[in-house]
C-alpha cells in the first residue's frame, strides 16, 4: 500500500517537493551565513572577555586600512567590511560581495603581538591543557603566533579576497545541484527499471548505490573549487607587490610551524590532525590546499620578484648594463 501511493501523483508531488525542499537547503546552509546572517556568524566567532566583546585595537584598525588601500579598495567598499577581535588564532571572514554589499572579517588577538615579548602566555589552552612554554614545541608555538606587518597584511589581504569571489553561491549551487540529481537519477531509474515491483532491497541498494555517487560528486566539485579559489586568492594577494610575497611566505611558514608544534602537544590528537611537515591530514579529501604548496608557491614569487629587481638594478641609467 505504501509502495503504491508513492507511486501515484500525491506520492510524486511528495517526493518531488521533499527533494526541492532538501536542495533549497543545501543552498541556503551556503548562502544565508553569507548575506543575511553575517552577523551571528561574527557573534559566534567573536572573542568574548567578561561576557563583553574585545574590541579591535587601533593598530589593527590601521593596518587593514592600509591593507584595502593597497588592494585599490575605495572608501565606500570599505566601509562595508566590519572587523572585530576572532576567538582562537585563526581569522574569519564571512560575506561575498557577489552577493551582498557587507562583510565581516575576524582577526585574531595574536595580530595584536608586535614581537615575542608581548605574547600572553596566560589562558592559551591546548586539549584543554595549559602549554609548557618552555619545551622545544612550546617554543615552536610561541613563534609562530607572532607575524610582522608583512604577514599581518597579507592574511588580511587573503581573507578580504576571499569576500570578492562568488565561493558561498557556488558551493550552495553545486549542494543544491547534486541533491536534485540524485532525485532526478532515483526516480528515472524507478521508472525505467520498474522498481517499485521488484524487492525492496534492490530499491535499498539502488537508492544507496545513487547517493554515494551523488556524495562523492559532491565532495569532488567542492574540493575542487576550494582548492582553486584558494590559489587564485593567493596568487592575487601575492601580485600586490613583493611585501605581500614576502608576508605570504612568513605567514605559512608559521602556520607549518604552529602545526607541527601542535602535533607535538596534542598527543594523538595533534598526529591525527596535523601530518609532520604541518599540513593537514588528509584521508580520501583535499578540502584545502596544502600549506606546503601555499608556501613553496609565495618562494616561487618572492624569487621572481627578486629577479626582476636585479635585473633592473643592473642595467645602467644610460641604458647600459653593468660588466
Amino acid at each position: 500500500m505504501t509502495t503504491s501511493w508513492f507511486v501515484g501523483p500525491s506520492g510524486v508531488r511528495f517526493s518531488r517537493a521533499i527533494a526541492i525542499a532538501a536542495g533549497s537547503t543545501g543552498f541556503l546552509m551556503y548562502v544565508l551565513p553569507n548575506t543575511v546572517l553575517t552577523e551571528k556568524y561574527k557573534d559566534i566567532t567573536q572573542l568574548y572577555r567578561n561576557g563583553r566583546p574585545v574590541q579591535v585595537s587601533e593598530d589593527i584598525k590601521s593596518l587593514a586600512e592600509a591593507t584595502m588601500n593597497d588592494m585599490k579598495w575605495s572608501k565606500n567598499k570599505q566601509n562595508l567590511i566590519k572587523i572585530y577581535t576572532s576567538y582562537g588564532f585563526d581569522l574569519f571572514h564571512a560575506g561575498s560581495f557577489v552577493l551582498s554589499a557587507k562583510g565581516v572579517l575576524g582577526i585574531p588577538k595574536n595580530f595584536n603581538y608586535k614581537d615575542i615579548k608581548d605574547f600572553e602566555h596566560a589562558g592559551v589552552l591546548v586539549n584543554d591543557e595549559l602549554v609548557n612554554w618552555i619545551t622545544p614545541a612550546g617554543k615552536a608555538l610561541e613563534w609562530s603566533l607572532v607575524f610582522s606587518d608583512e604577514a599581518k597584511k597579507f592574511a588580511i589581504a587573503r581573507e578580504l579576497s576571499h569576500l570578492e569571489t562568488g565561493e558561498p553561491f557556488g558551493y550552495g549551487v553545486f549542494s543544491a545541484s547534486v541533491i536534485m540529481t540524485c532525485y532526478v537519477i532515483s526516480s528515472t531509474l524507478n521508472k525505467r527499471l520498474d522498481m517499485f515491483r521488484r524487492a525492496r532491497m534492490l530499491r535499498v541498494l539502488m537508492y544507496a548505490g545513487v547517493s554515494l555517487f551523488s556524495y562523492a560528486t559532491w565532495i569532488l566539485c567542492k574540493d575542487v573549487s576550494c582548492v582553486s579559489t584558494e590559489s587564485s586568492v593567493d596568487e592575487t594577494v601575492a601580485n600586490i607587490n613583493e611585501s605581500y610575497a614576502r608576508g605570504g611566505l612568513e605567514f605559512y611558514e608559521k602556520i607549518l610551524r604552529r602545526n607541527i608544534a601542535l602535533r607535538s602537544l596534542m598527543g594523538q590528537d595533534g598526529e591525527d590532525m596535523f601530518t609532520a611537515h604541518g599540513n593537514d591530514q588528509v584521508l580520501f579529501r583535499t578540502k584545502h590546499m596544502p600549506y606546503t604548496t601555499r608556501r613553496d608557491f609565495m618562494k616561487t614569487r618572492v624569487e621572481e620578484y627578486r629577479k626582476v629587481a636585479e635585473e633592473i638594478f643592473a642595467v645602467k641609467p644610460g641604458g647600459g648594463e653593468e660588466a
